[in-house]
């Protein structure tokens, strides 16, 4: 809340919630909005799903994850953000991109061999595991 020009308390409305020509916006049609984008995009999600099938899909979503985080880790280590990367130079770039790779690798052979070892410690046979670790 806000003091108005005559002192009485208005209303502070988040930037979303204020028309083009600053009116307030209605709640109720916000609402409706945020409930169409979510909509929409869980149907672009169960497209995708039946596009590849839920297993492809689920691995490809992990694996887009990981290669996320440790994209974010390697620019923090760099001390970069999102404009440092974009003003980095060709070679630089591909050097980023080369080491996102490597790391997102070493990641998934890990997560293979140790499934190995646990399987073997156990006395039974690895689950299969079909990770496209390609970047």
């Amino acid at each position: 809340m806000t003091i108005g020009a005559v002192g009485t308390p208005t209303p502070t409305l988040p930037m979303g919630d204020v028309t083009a020509i600053g009116k307030p916006r209605d709640p109720a049609e916000a609402a409706r909005d945020r409930a169409e984008a979510s909509k929409l995009k869980q149907q672009q999600v169960l497209d995708q799903v039946r596009e590849k099938g839920l297993y492809q899909w689920a691995q490809e979503t992990r694996f887009e994850k990981l290669k996320e985080k440790i994209r974010e880790q390697i620019m923090a280590e760099r001390g970069l953000d999102a404009a440092g990367v974009d003003a980095l130079s060709d070679d630089q770039r591909t050097s980023l991109e080369q080491e996102i790779a490597r790391r997102v690798q070493e990641v998934m052979q890990e997560a293979l061999s140790g499934e190995a070892k646990a399987a073997q410690a156990e006395g039974r046979p690895p689950k299969p595991m079909v990770i496209d670790i390609s970047v």
